[in-house]
């Protein structure tokens, strides 16, 4: 009994450090604010927002208009709403 509660609470120990040892705001951040910005296909210009994860910052990027990828935000708020720290 002894060796099954040690087990359990070096189990629990290890869990945590290893939870602590992550950054907040890559846990909740959606998978897509990790892609580089897509122009997409088409030949538009809008400036459009995208979630740089090596600055943490949102960043602009010129928008085709179509086939765009889903790192891609009409404004600033969105784009740090959905992929900036937590």
């Amino acid at each position: 009994m002894n060796r099954l509660c040690l087990s359990v609470a070096l189990l629990v120990l290890l869990g945590s450090q290893q939870n602590e040892s992550m950054n907040p705001s890559q846990v909740s951040q959606p998978d897509f604010c990790f892609e580089p910005p897509h122009t997409g296909r088409c030949r538009a210009s809008f400036t459009r927002y995208y979630f740089n994860s090596t600055t943490g910052n949102c960043q602009t990027f010129v928008y085709g208009g179509c086939r765009g990828k889903k790192n891609n935000f009409v404004n600033i708020e969105d784009c740090m709403n959905t992929c900036g720290a937590k």
